[in-house]
C-alpha cells in the first residue's frame, strides 16, 4: 500500500487494485478507475479522496513505467 499521506489524499484508490495512476511532466498526478472500462457507475477519474466505492478491491495501483 502507498504511504499514509498518499492514503490521506487519494483514499481507498491509493490501496486498490483497480487503480491506475497517470504523471504528467510537471508532476502531476491522475489516479484513473481501470474497473470503470466496466461498471459504468463508475467516474474514470473519480475525484480525491474516495472514502466510499463498491468496487474496491485490495490491492496494489498500477504506476506505469517513467518516462525519460
Amino acid at each position: 500500500m502507498s504511504d499514509e499521506r498518499t492514503a490521506a489524499r487519494v483514499g481507498l484508490c491509493a490501496g486498490c487494485a483497480h487503480a491506475a495512476v497517470q504523471r504528467s511532466a510537471r508532476g502531476s498526478e491522475f489516479w484513473r478507475c481501470r474497473q470503470s472500462d466496466i461498471d459504468a457507475a463508475l467516474l474514470r477519474y473519480p475525484p480525491l479522496p474516495v472514502r466510499a466505492c463498491h468496487a474496491f478491491a485490495p490491492g496494489e495501483p498500477e504506476f506505469p513505467a517513467a518516462r525519460d
